[in-house]
């Protein structure tokens, strides 16, 4: 998709994202520092899993989030949507993870927590510099049709680089 390049020069640009997850019908919501693994298209961040996010990505490993810019001029408002499917990394694929994230955050070896990786499915940006509403999207190849139904792949979760 020809817009994949602004899409992830904006995710690569910051550096908090809000996730949501949910138990029942119960949604929450969590802001976490990421770093994006470009080869995989997959988002890391670290958090306990004793955290009601954490806790709740355990028992539903659909995930939705958005980042964003805290722009108060609206012609230059941009922010990206995005779902897909959380795990808990381990072994060498979390090493491989923890050496893109502590690139981006090396002050977080003060303080290890568990690895995640987002594997992204859907992305939304939306980047009002391009004019007022302008909207780009992408998609992983294989994964269904952006219609609010759960994100299921068949096979083997993508592996990290």
């Amino acid at each position: 998709m020809a817009n994949t390049g602004k899409i992830i020069a904006y995710i690569r640009a910051n550096r908090v994202l809000s996730l949501c997850s949910v138990r029942g019908s119960t949604p929450w919501a969590a802001n976490c520092f990421y770093a994006l693994d470009e080869q995989a298209m997959v988002l890391l961040f670290m958090s306990e899993r004793s955290t009601r996010h954490g806790s709740e990505l355990l028992d539903n490993d659909q995930v939705a989030g958005t980042i964003s810019s805290q722009e108060s001029n609206i012609a230059k408002l941009r922010g990206v949507q995005f779902a897909g499917r959380v795990r808990c990394l381990e072994g060498e694929e979390q090493q491989r993870g923890l050496a893109t994230y502590f690139r981006k955050f090396p002050f977080a070896r003060l303080k290890p927590a568990p690895l995640w990786a987002i594997t992204l499915y859907h992305l939304k940006y939306t980047d009002n510099t391009f004019g007022f509403g302008t909207k780009m999207h992408w998609q992983r190849r294989g994964a269904p049709a952006d219609d609010g139904a759960p994100c299921t792949l068949p096979g083997k979760w993508p592996s990290l680089r």
